[in-house]
């Protein structure tokens, strides 16, 4: 009887496996402040099925990162993350974005999102809203790290809570 339950157990995790099912349910940001060009350099990395997801739930269809048209994915992509990566100045003012692509590594079930959002006065003081897949996940936990230069810090955006503002320890 205990060598059936652990067989099952184990077909179990295969096939749940084998659907990139994940018990955790996060994003992790990296966003890097280029002071030449006075924009915040940010990589998204985002498990692909749920962010298939959320662009599905945007679209009011079922969206696929493999064989949906690559230019209704950008577009969608660039909608969603306008509304869910939300960077604003040190005066409030909302900061443009400008999407540079994605990479999908399906075998990880991940997906990198590249984009850069104009800060012509700084990082220091800005403001970000992260609710990227918080909609889809009550316990979506996701992560920002932040450099400018030397200077580097690690913002967690916890269920709870979507805004936090960078400051740099002195």
């Amino acid at each position: 009887m205990l060598f059936r339950a652990l067989i099952a157990v184990c077909l179990a995790g295969f096939f749940v496996s084998g659907t990139h099912a994940h018990p955790i349910h996060t994003s992790f940001a990296e966003a890097d402040y280029n002071s030449a060009t006075k924009k915040l350099e940010v990589t998204l990395r985002v498990f692909a099925d749920d962010f298939e997801n959320a662009l599905g739930q945007l679209a009011g269809a079922k969206i696929s990162l493999e064989k949906s048209p690559r230019a209704e994915i950008d577009a969608l992509t660039r909608a969603y993350l306008v509304s869910h990566f939300i960077v604003k100045t040190r005066g409030g003012s909302l900061a443009p974005q400008h999407w540079t692509g994605r990479e999908l590594k399906d075998a990880d079930n991940e997906l990198w999102l590249y984009f850069e959002v104009e800060l012509p006065t700084g990082v220091d003081g800005i403001r970000v809203d992260y609710l990227v897949l918080k909609s889809l996940h009550a316990d979506q936990l996701n992560s920002l790290r932040v450099r400018d230069g030397s200077r580097s810090l690690t913002l967690i955006f916890p269920p709870a809570q979507d805004e936090r503002t960078v400051r740099f320890p002195p």
